[in-house]
Protein backbone atom coordinates (compact mmCIF):
# COMPACT_ATOMS: atom_id res chain seq x y z
CA UNK A 1 0.00 0.00 0.00
CA UNK A 2 2.68 2.16 0.67
CA UNK A 3 4.77 2.00 -2.76
CA UNK A 4 1.25 2.42 -4.55
CA UNK A 5 0.73 5.78 -2.28
CA UNK A 6 4.34 6.85 -3.38
CA UNK A 7 3.72 6.06 -6.97
CA UNK A 8 0.54 7.88 -6.93
CA UNK A 9 1.95 11.15 -5.47
CA UNK A 10 4.50 10.95 -8.19
CA UNK A 11 2.60 10.61 -11.34
CA UNK A 12 0.53 13.16 -9.97
CA UNK A 13 3.18 15.55 -9.33
CA UNK A 14 4.76 14.63 -12.99
CA UNK A 15 1.58 14.53 -14.64
CA UNK A 16 1.35 18.07 -16.59
CA UNK A 17 5.11 18.37 -16.84
CA UNK A 18 6.74 19.50 -20.13
CA UNK A 19 9.41 18.32 -20.93
CA UNK A 20 11.95 20.40 -22.99
CA UNK A 21 12.61 18.63 -26.71
CA UNK A 22 16.28 18.45 -28.32
CA UNK A 23 16.78 18.03 -32.02
CA UNK A 24 20.26 18.69 -31.84
CA UNK A 25 23.16 19.53 -29.37
CA UNK A 26 22.14 21.94 -26.66
CA UNK A 27 24.23 25.38 -26.56
CA UNK A 28 26.92 25.10 -23.86
CA UNK A 29 26.15 28.00 -22.28
CA UNK A 30 22.34 27.00 -21.46
CA UNK A 31 24.17 24.34 -19.12
CA UNK A 32 26.25 23.55 -16.02
CA UNK A 33 25.09 21.22 -14.03
CA UNK A 34 25.15 17.46 -15.47
CA UNK A 35 23.64 15.06 -13.50
CA UNK A 36 24.41 10.93 -14.49
CA UNK A 37 22.27 8.35 -12.99
CA UNK A 38 23.81 4.82 -13.40
CA UNK A 39 22.27 2.87 -10.32
CA UNK A 40 22.70 -1.00 -10.73
CA UNK A 41 25.24 -3.11 -11.47
CA UNK A 42 29.21 -2.57 -11.31
CA UNK A 43 29.67 -3.61 -14.84
CA UNK A 44 26.98 -1.16 -15.79
CA UNK A 45 28.27 1.52 -14.37
CA UNK A 46 31.93 0.80 -15.71
CA UNK A 47 30.91 0.72 -18.72
CA UNK A 48 29.85 4.38 -18.78
CA UNK A 49 32.82 6.09 -17.12
CA UNK A 50 34.17 6.60 -20.59
CA UNK A 51 31.62 9.39 -20.86
CA UNK A 52 32.60 11.15 -17.37
CA UNK A 53 35.71 11.67 -19.02
CA UNK A 54 34.28 12.54 -22.18
CA UNK A 55 32.34 15.52 -20.81
CA UNK A 56 34.89 16.70 -18.44
CA UNK A 57 37.53 16.95 -21.21
CA UNK A 58 35.07 18.87 -23.18
CA UNK A 59 33.74 21.08 -20.41
CA UNK A 60 36.14 20.94 -17.41
CA UNK A 61 34.35 23.95 -15.84
CA UNK A 62 31.39 22.34 -15.67
CA UNK A 63 29.69 20.35 -12.78
CA UNK A 64 29.37 16.67 -12.85
CA UNK A 65 27.03 14.88 -10.80
CA UNK A 66 26.78 10.97 -10.70
CA UNK A 67 24.22 9.39 -8.64
CA UNK A 68 25.68 5.98 -8.31
CA UNK A 69 24.60 2.49 -6.33
CA UNK A 70 25.70 2.99 -2.68
CA UNK A 71 27.25 -0.63 -3.24
CA UNK A 72 29.00 0.18 -5.46
CA UNK A 73 30.19 3.60 -5.03
CA UNK A 74 33.69 2.75 -3.68
CA UNK A 75 35.24 1.71 -6.64
CA UNK A 76 34.06 6.16 -8.11
CA UNK A 77 35.37 7.95 -5.16
CA UNK A 78 38.42 8.16 -6.39
CA UNK A 79 37.25 9.63 -10.29
CA UNK A 80 38.92 12.88 -11.16
CA UNK A 81 36.27 13.23 -13.89
CA UNK A 82 32.88 13.60 -11.14
CA UNK A 83 32.82 16.37 -9.09
CA UNK A 84 30.15 15.10 -7.15
CA UNK A 85 28.33 11.35 -6.14
CA UNK A 86 24.98 10.46 -4.47
CA UNK A 87 23.56 7.43 -3.67
CA UNK A 88 20.06 5.68 -4.55
CA UNK A 89 19.21 2.19 -3.86
CA UNK A 90 16.42 2.40 -7.12
CA UNK A 91 13.15 1.40 -6.48
CA UNK A 92 11.32 3.87 -4.46
CA UNK A 93 13.36 3.64 -1.59
CA UNK A 94 14.61 7.00 -0.25
CA UNK A 95 13.10 8.12 -3.58
CA UNK A 96 11.91 11.64 -2.28
CA UNK A 97 15.31 12.26 0.04
CA UNK A 98 17.13 11.35 -3.43
CA UNK A 99 15.39 14.66 -5.26
CA UNK A 100 15.16 16.66 -1.96
CA UNK A 101 19.21 16.62 -2.17
CA UNK A 102 18.91 16.82 -6.34
CA UNK A 103 17.19 19.55 -6.63
CA UNK A 104 19.86 21.55 -4.39
CA UNK A 105 22.10 21.02 -7.69
CA UNK A 106 19.96 22.92 -9.77
CA UNK A 107 20.52 20.40 -11.89
CA UNK A 108 20.40 21.41 -16.04
CA UNK A 109 20.68 18.44 -17.98
CA UNK A 110 19.88 14.11 -16.40
CA UNK A 111 21.73 11.98 -18.41
CA UNK A 112 20.05 8.48 -17.40
CA UNK A 113 23.05 6.03 -18.63
CA UNK A 114 21.43 2.81 -16.95
CA UNK A 115 19.15 2.85 -13.93
CA UNK A 116 15.35 1.06 -14.06
CA UNK A 117 12.01 2.29 -14.37
CA UNK A 118 9.80 3.01 -13.32
CA UNK A 119 11.15 5.20 -10.30
CA UNK A 120 14.17 6.91 -12.92
CA UNK A 121 12.72 9.28 -15.53
CA UNK A 122 10.51 10.75 -12.62
CA UNK A 123 13.38 10.93 -10.12
CA UNK A 124 15.20 12.89 -12.84
CA UNK A 125 12.04 15.43 -13.73
CA UNK A 126 11.48 15.78 -10.07
CA UNK A 127 15.21 16.74 -9.44
CA UNK A 128 14.44 19.69 -11.55
CA UNK A 129 16.15 18.90 -14.99
CA UNK A 130 15.86 20.79 -17.53
CA UNK A 131 16.77 18.34 -19.97
CA UNK A 132 16.73 14.39 -19.77
CA UNK A 133 18.20 12.27 -22.09
CA UNK A 134 18.13 8.51 -22.16
CA UNK A 135 19.07 6.30 -24.30
CA UNK A 136 17.73 3.65 -24.99
CA UNK A 137 13.76 5.13 -24.39
CA UNK A 138 12.25 3.50 -27.30
CA UNK A 139 10.07 0.82 -25.40
CA UNK A 140 9.99 3.22 -22.49
CA UNK A 141 6.30 4.38 -21.29
CA UNK A 142 7.46 7.43 -19.97
CA UNK A 143 9.53 8.82 -23.24
CA UNK A 144 7.29 11.38 -23.60
CA UNK A 145 9.59 13.00 -20.22
CA UNK A 146 12.92 12.56 -22.39
CA UNK A 147 14.17 15.24 -24.59
CA UNK A 148 15.63 13.35 -26.77
CA UNK A 149 13.61 11.07 -29.77
CA UNK A 150 12.62 7.59 -28.88
CA UNK A 151 15.64 5.58 -30.04
CA UNK A 152 16.79 1.85 -29.24
CA UNK A 153 20.07 0.15 -29.24
CA UNK A 154 22.04 -1.24 -32.10
CA UNK A 155 21.94 -5.29 -32.19
CA UNK A 156 25.70 -5.95 -32.76
CA UNK A 157 27.59 -2.70 -30.80
CA UNK A 158 29.27 -2.41 -27.79
CA UNK A 159 26.73 -0.79 -25.25
CA UNK A 160 29.47 1.97 -24.25
CA UNK A 161 29.04 2.96 -27.91
CA UNK A 162 25.47 3.55 -27.93
CA UNK A 163 26.03 5.38 -24.85
CA UNK A 164 28.09 7.62 -26.35
CA UNK A 165 24.99 8.78 -28.43
CA UNK A 166 23.94 11.09 -25.45
CA UNK A 167 26.40 12.99 -25.78
CA UNK A 168 25.93 14.37 -28.69
CA UNK A 169 23.43 16.37 -27.09
CA UNK A 170 25.85 18.02 -25.28
CA UNK A 171 27.92 18.11 -28.43
CA UNK A 172 30.57 16.01 -27.69
CA UNK A 173 31.81 13.41 -30.19
CA UNK A 174 33.24 10.62 -28.24
CA UNK A 175 34.93 7.51 -29.50
CA UNK A 176 37.42 5.90 -26.76
CA UNK A 177 35.50 3.26 -25.01
CA UNK A 178 38.49 2.42 -22.42
CA UNK A 179 36.88 2.09 -18.68
CA UNK A 180 38.30 4.11 -15.62
CA UNK A 181 39.07 2.51 -12.56
CA UNK A 182 40.94 4.77 -9.87
CA UNK A 183 42.62 1.84 -7.16
CA UNK A 184 43.76 3.10 -3.91
CA UNK A 185 47.52 2.32 -3.13
CA UNK A 186 46.51 0.99 0.30
CA UNK A 187 43.98 -1.60 -1.59
CA UNK A 188 47.27 -2.58 -3.43
CA UNK A 189 49.13 -2.41 -0.32
CA UNK A 190 47.06 -4.75 1.41
CA UNK A 191 46.08 -6.99 -1.26
CA UNK A 192 50.14 -7.75 -2.01
CA UNK A 193 50.15 -8.44 1.69
CA UNK A 194 48.09 -10.57 1.92
CA UNK A 195 49.15 -12.85 -1.28
CA UNK A 196 52.72 -13.47 0.14
CA UNK A 197 51.51 -14.43 3.63
CA UNK A 198 48.74 -16.66 2.03
CA UNK A 199 51.10 -18.70 -0.92
CA UNK A 200 54.32 -19.80 -1.60
CA UNK A 201 55.41 -16.53 -3.79
CA UNK A 202 58.39 -16.65 -5.99
CA UNK A 203 59.86 -14.71 -9.31
CA UNK A 204 57.72 -17.32 -11.43
CA UNK A 205 54.21 -17.72 -9.11
CA UNK A 206 51.48 -17.11 -11.41
CA UNK A 207 47.73 -15.81 -10.20
CA UNK A 208 45.15 -17.24 -11.68
CA UNK A 209 42.22 -15.88 -10.64
CA UNK A 210 38.53 -18.15 -10.53
CA UNK A 211 35.25 -16.20 -10.42
CA UNK A 212 32.37 -19.29 -10.18
CA UNK A 213 30.08 -16.41 -9.66
CA UNK A 214 27.53 -14.44 -11.64
CA UNK A 215 24.29 -12.17 -11.89
CA UNK A 216 22.28 -15.13 -12.20
CA UNK A 217 22.51 -19.15 -12.05
CA UNK A 218 21.71 -18.61 -16.38
CA UNK A 219 25.33 -17.59 -16.87
CA UNK A 220 27.18 -19.81 -14.63
CA UNK A 221 29.31 -22.26 -15.01
CA UNK A 222 28.95 -25.65 -13.38
CA UNK A 223 30.80 -26.83 -10.01
CA UNK A 224 32.23 -29.65 -11.39
CA UNK A 225 33.80 -27.61 -14.82
CA UNK A 226 35.40 -25.24 -12.10
CA UNK A 227 36.81 -28.37 -10.19
CA UNK A 228 38.39 -30.34 -12.92
CA UNK A 229 39.86 -27.09 -14.69
CA UNK A 230 41.02 -26.35 -10.95
CA UNK A 231 42.73 -29.60 -11.11
CA UNK A 232 44.26 -29.14 -14.58
CA UNK A 233 46.41 -25.81 -13.28
CA UNK A 234 47.51 -28.08 -10.72
CA UNK A 235 48.50 -30.62 -12.08
CA UNK A 236 50.10 -28.89 -15.39
CA UNK A 237 51.38 -25.08 -14.27
CA UNK A 238 53.54 -25.83 -11.15
CA UNK A 239 54.20 -22.08 -10.86
CA UNK A 240 50.23 -21.38 -10.60
CA UNK A 241 48.54 -20.20 -7.56
CA UNK A 242 44.51 -20.40 -7.70
CA UNK A 243 42.95 -17.49 -6.45
CA UNK A 244 39.12 -18.23 -6.30
CA UNK A 245 37.32 -14.83 -5.98
CA UNK A 246 33.39 -13.70 -5.09
CA UNK A 247 31.14 -11.57 -3.28
CA UNK A 248 30.90 -12.45 0.26
CA UNK A 249 26.86 -14.27 -1.09
CA UNK A 250 29.44 -16.94 -3.44
CA UNK A 251 31.44 -18.08 -0.38
CA UNK A 252 29.19 -21.40 -0.46
CA UNK A 253 30.42 -21.54 -4.17
CA UNK A 254 33.79 -21.45 -3.84
CA UNK A 255 34.02 -23.55 -0.52
CA UNK A 256 32.86 -26.25 -2.62
CA UNK A 257 35.92 -25.79 -4.89
CA UNK A 258 38.38 -25.21 -2.22
CA UNK A 259 37.20 -28.48 -0.92
CA UNK A 260 37.10 -30.30 -3.63
CA UNK A 261 40.54 -29.20 -4.45
CA UNK A 262 42.15 -29.55 -1.33
CA UNK A 263 45.47 -28.10 -2.24
CA UNK A 264 47.80 -25.27 -0.77
CA UNK A 265 47.88 -23.71 -3.57
CA UNK A 266 44.34 -22.74 -3.42
CA UNK A 267 43.43 -19.61 -1.97
CA UNK A 268 39.33 -18.72 -1.53
CA UNK A 269 39.18 -15.19 -0.96
CA UNK A 270 35.76 -15.09 -1.56
CA UNK A 271 34.23 -12.20 0.26
CA UNK A 272 36.87 -11.37 2.12
CA UNK A 273 38.28 -7.84 0.87
CA UNK A 274 35.76 -4.76 0.88
CA UNK A 275 34.82 -3.46 -2.58
CA UNK A 276 38.05 -1.82 -3.06
CA UNK A 277 40.54 -4.76 -2.17
CA UNK A 278 38.57 -7.22 -4.32
CA UNK A 279 39.40 -4.72 -7.52
CA UNK A 280 43.15 -4.45 -6.44
CA UNK A 281 42.37 -8.29 -6.14
CA UNK A 282 41.67 -8.72 -9.66
CA UNK A 283 44.41 -6.44 -10.73
CA UNK A 284 46.67 -8.48 -9.34
CA UNK A 285 46.09 -11.45 -11.03
CA UNK A 286 47.73 -12.90 -13.79
CA UNK A 287 44.73 -14.17 -15.54
CA UNK A 288 41.14 -14.09 -14.25
CA UNK A 289 38.44 -16.81 -15.69
CA UNK A 290 35.23 -15.79 -15.41
CA UNK A 291 31.57 -15.63 -16.60
CA UNK A 292 29.79 -12.64 -17.67
CA UNK A 293 30.18 -10.29 -14.42
CA UNK A 294 30.98 -7.54 -12.76
CA UNK A 295 34.79 -9.10 -12.08
CA UNK A 296 34.95 -9.45 -16.29
CA UNK A 297 34.63 -5.16 -16.48
CA UNK A 298 36.79 -4.65 -12.85
CA UNK A 299 39.17 -6.97 -14.63
CA UNK A 300 39.21 -4.96 -18.51
CA UNK A 301 39.07 -1.84 -16.55
CA UNK A 302 42.59 -2.87 -14.79
CA UNK A 303 43.96 -4.50 -17.76
CA UNK A 304 43.79 -8.00 -16.19
CA UNK A 305 43.71 -10.30 -19.02
CA UNK A 306 40.60 -12.83 -19.10
CA UNK A 307 39.34 -15.89 -19.92
CA UNK A 308 35.34 -15.37 -20.28
CA UNK A 309 32.28 -17.62 -20.91
CA UNK A 310 29.69 -16.44 -22.94
CA UNK A 311 26.27 -17.94 -23.84
CA UNK A 312 23.15 -15.98 -22.98
CA UNK A 313 24.44 -12.93 -23.74
CA UNK A 314 25.68 -11.31 -26.57
CA UNK A 315 29.67 -10.65 -26.35
CA UNK A 316 29.82 -7.80 -28.64
CA UNK A 317 27.61 -5.85 -26.21
CA UNK A 318 29.34 -6.30 -23.24
CA UNK A 319 32.78 -8.40 -23.73
CA UNK A 320 36.13 -5.74 -23.96
CA UNK A 321 36.16 -4.21 -26.89
CA UNK A 322 39.66 -2.98 -26.89
CA UNK A 323 42.48 -5.18 -25.70
CA UNK A 324 41.21 -7.56 -27.46
CA UNK A 325 44.79 -9.62 -27.45
CA UNK A 326 44.03 -10.51 -23.79
CA UNK A 327 40.95 -10.97 -23.37
CA UNK A 328 39.56 -14.13 -24.35
CA UNK A 329 36.20 -15.77 -25.18
CA UNK A 330 34.26 -18.40 -24.89
CA UNK A 331 31.15 -18.42 -26.91
CA UNK A 332 28.63 -21.27 -27.15
CA UNK A 333 24.82 -21.26 -28.64
CA UNK A 334 22.25 -21.29 -26.61
CA UNK A 335 20.75 -24.71 -26.29
CA UNK A 336 16.99 -25.02 -25.46
CA UNK A 337 14.49 -23.67 -27.33
CA UNK A 338 12.66 -21.27 -25.70
CA UNK A 339 15.49 -20.32 -23.84
CA UNK A 340 14.41 -19.07 -20.41
CA UNK A 341 16.93 -16.41 -19.90
CA UNK A 342 16.69 -15.27 -16.35
CA UNK A 343 14.18 -17.81 -15.22
CA UNK A 344 16.63 -20.61 -16.14
CA UNK A 345 17.60 -22.72 -12.50
CA UNK A 346 20.16 -24.60 -14.76
CA UNK A 347 22.37 -23.70 -17.30
CA UNK A 348 22.84 -26.64 -19.11
CA UNK A 349 23.88 -24.59 -22.24
CA UNK A 350 27.50 -23.84 -20.33
CA UNK A 351 28.38 -27.36 -20.06
CA UNK A 352 29.03 -27.35 -23.52
CA UNK A 353 32.36 -25.06 -22.06
CA UNK A 354 34.91 -27.64 -21.49
CA UNK A 355 37.62 -27.71 -19.01
CA UNK A 356 40.15 -28.27 -21.49
CA UNK A 357 39.30 -25.07 -23.46
CA UNK A 358 39.03 -23.41 -20.78
CA UNK A 359 42.78 -24.34 -19.68
CA UNK A 360 44.15 -23.87 -23.13
CA UNK A 361 43.10 -20.55 -23.31
CA UNK A 362 44.73 -19.87 -19.99
CA UNK A 363 47.89 -20.93 -21.67
CA UNK A 364 47.33 -18.72 -24.92
CA UNK A 365 47.10 -15.97 -22.20
CA UNK A 366 50.64 -16.70 -20.26
CA UNK A 367 52.60 -17.20 -23.87
CA UNK A 368 52.53 -20.98 -23.18
CA UNK A 369 50.35 -21.34 -26.79
CA UNK A 370 49.73 -19.16 -29.68
CA UNK A 371 46.36 -17.07 -29.16
CA UNK A 372 43.62 -18.57 -31.04
CA UNK A 373 41.96 -16.25 -33.12
CA UNK A 374 38.41 -17.51 -32.81
CA UNK A 375 38.75 -16.29 -29.15
CA UNK A 376 38.83 -12.68 -30.09
CA UNK A 377 35.73 -11.35 -29.97
CA UNK A 378 35.45 -8.68 -33.01
CA UNK A 379 33.31 -5.52 -32.12
CA UNK A 380 32.69 -2.74 -34.04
Amino acid sequence: MKVDIVKFFVNLYIKNKQPHKLEGPLPAEQFQTILCMSTTAIGDTLFFTPLYRAIKQKYPKKRIIALLNPKNVTLFQNNPYIDQIYTWQGKWVDFFNTVRKLRKEHIDITLIFHSNEPQATPLAVMSGAKYVISIPNHKNSLRHFHSNHPMGLSADKHITFDRFKQLKYLGIKANNPRMDLFLEQKWKDEVRTFLHKNSVVSPETIFIGLQLGASGPERMWQIERWVELGKKIIHELPEAVIVLTGAPNEKKLTARVAEALKSKKVIDVAGFFPLGGAAALIASLNVLVTPDTGPLQIATATKTPTVSFFVLANPLKTHPCYDSDIHLCIRKPITCDPCLKKKCKYAKCMLQITADEAFAAICMLLGKNKIDNNLLVKNT
